[in-house]
């Protein structure tokens, strides 16, 4: 657990910077807003700074740019241009405000303020309604842009910043249930063949159980509790027996029906870690346990969820076997013709040589 440890606590800087420094203030502080936003390590992630001190800009890892979209934004460009010369990415964030109804956009005429034209992919637009910011709106756009660039660890960008706790917490905990998804398929057909004779059904628990329990200290790390392994497990540890013993006792049924298993076990395995990082997520934002009904029902939505997810991979592995057979049977013909043509010239007597 150390590496990933070390990469939560690894620190980092994003900085705002506007010709309104009050803004990119209040830009700033947005990043602290979010769950468990009383926990968070002493070192500030998120700065804000002046767009003309570009010695300390250059020193950031992420720099936001804010302006009004209809702003003359030849300085904005000159700070951005000498930002990403300079290795450190760098945005764009226009203020637009929105149109009581969707208007079509209009190219801007020759009495407009000529500015250069920004590349789509260096700007994000940031909604004004009546001149406010919409709070929320903002948030998600600046998270998405950051993550979007990988340029920092997912659990580092949570843990210092509450904004990204949510998004960041919800994406691991739908990888790791469809990673364990696809992993109980495969054992699923394993389990029902009984040429292998594999004890299965207790390897996989355990594979999925200790998946889940990685997943639950990466939860802790993203939302700030304490990094130590060893005390933050104990913590969690009733939530992580209660996800295990609702996904036992629906495996076990399942185990009732030899050879129609597979799919339910895949949606068991989806629906048992997506209730276990959901119950973990959610005593770590609220500093209780959720109740028993509300762990249940937690389940049994994400194990709605888990039987489209099990059907999907079903289909994908269908596929899959198909292509794997018509390659194999492409390449039996191509050897079941070397081997006639190779027959047939054997079968065939050379003619007898011309005398002279």
């Amino acid at each position: 657990m150390r590496p990933t440890r070390d990469a939560a606590e690894t620190p980092f800087v994003i900085a705002f910077t506007s010709r309104d420094i009050a803004f990119a203030d209040y830009l700033s502080a947005l990043m602290y807003r979010g769950p468990r936003q009383h926990d968070l390590p002493a070192y500030r992630a998120s700065i804000s700074l002046a767009l003309s001190a570009s010695a300390q800009l250059a020193r950031a890892n992420f720099v936001f740019i804010i302006t009004r979209a209809d702003a003359n934004h030849d300085e904005e460009l000159r700070v951005q241009n000498a930002l990403i010369a300079a290795g450190v990415p760098a945005l764009i964030c226009h203020l637009q405000e929105q149109p009581a109804q969707p208007a079509t956009p209009q190219l801007p005429t020759p009495a407009q303020p000529t500015r250069q034209i920004m590349p789509p992919q260096n700007i994000i637009v940031l909604p004004l309604v009546n001149g406010t910011l919409d709070e929320a709106v903002a948030l998600k756009k600046i998270t998405q842009a950051v993550r979007h660039r990988r340029v920092f660890d997912e659990l580092a960008l949570a843990r210092y910043l509450p904004a990204f706790r949510e998004p960041v917490v919800k994406a691991l905990i739908e990888d790791v249930a469809v990673a364990n998804a696809a992993y109980s398929l495969g054992t699923g057909i394993l389990e029902i063949n009984p040429v292998t004779g594999l004890p299965l059904t207790v390897a996989d628990t355990v594979i999925l159980t200790k998946n889940q329990a990685v997943m639950a200290y990466k939860i802790a790390l993203a939302m700030g509790m304490q990094s130590d392994f060893k005390s933050v497990m104990p913590e969690i540890a009733g939530v992580i027996g209660g996800g295990f013993v609702l996904r036992q006792a629906a495996r076990s049924l399942i185990g009732l029906l030899p050879g129609l298993g597979i799919l339910p076990k895949v949606a068991v395995a989806f629906a048992g870690t997506m209730a276990v990082g959901e119950a973990v997520y959610f005593y770590a934002a609220n500093g209780e346990a959720i109740t028993r009904d509300g762990m249940k029902a937690m389940y049994e939505k994400a194990l709605e969820r888990g039987r489209e997810m099990a059907a999907n991979l079903a289909q994908k592995r269908d596929a899959m076997l198909e292509q794997r057979a018509s390659r194999k049977a492409q390449k039996q013909a191509e050897k079941l013709r070397k081997v006639q043509g190779d027959v047939i010239e054997a079968a065939i007597p050379l003619p007898p040589a011309i005398a002279d």
